[in-house]
């Protein structure tokens, strides 16, 4: 196997690298906690270069946003609630307690989310009502088109 395309989801996870996206097959967006990472590695596995990008209000990319190709930028969603407990345990898991964790917070960040994937018209995946694979097939589809 080789690992390039995994080392290329590693090197963009996180919005860590936010340049170069061209080079990227898919484009995933989303909160923190919804579930980017696990499905950009397991599409890196399957020969696709990943670039996951999170979805922070404070951040303001918007304009930046509006400038990903829609073709291969795919919105992620997920309950309240199951965003939530995601985030319930990292917070323990750090020893922490912040808003991060708030419904509030997680309501707000899902509907800034939910915005920026109606200006860019993307689709959405709601990663509560599909698993990672069947995720993988949906993108890998709507890329080869």
């Amino acid at each position: 196997m080789d690992y390039k395309n995994i080392d290329f989801c590693h090197n963009y996870d996180d919005g860590k690298i936010l340049s170069d996206l061209n080079d990227a097959d898919v484009i995933l967006l989303g909160p923190s906690r919804v579930g980017k990472t696990p499905l950009s590695f397991y599409m890196g596995y399957f020969d696709l270069k990943v670039c996951n990008i999170p979805l922070v209000p404070e951040a303001n990319l918007t304009e930046m946003f509006k400038s990903l190709p829609r073709e291969k930028t795919f919105g992620l969603t997920r309950s309240v609630e199951s965003i939530r407990k995601h985030r319930l345990s990292r917070e323990e898991n750090l020893g922490i307690s912040s808003n991060y964790a708030s419904e509030e917070r997680i309501f707000d960040e899902l509907m800034y989310a939910h915005d920026i994937y109606k200006t860019l018209r993307i689709p959405i995946i709601d990663l509560d009502k599909m698993a990672i694979e069947e995720a993988t097939v949906f993108i890998s589809k709507r890329i080869s088109r």
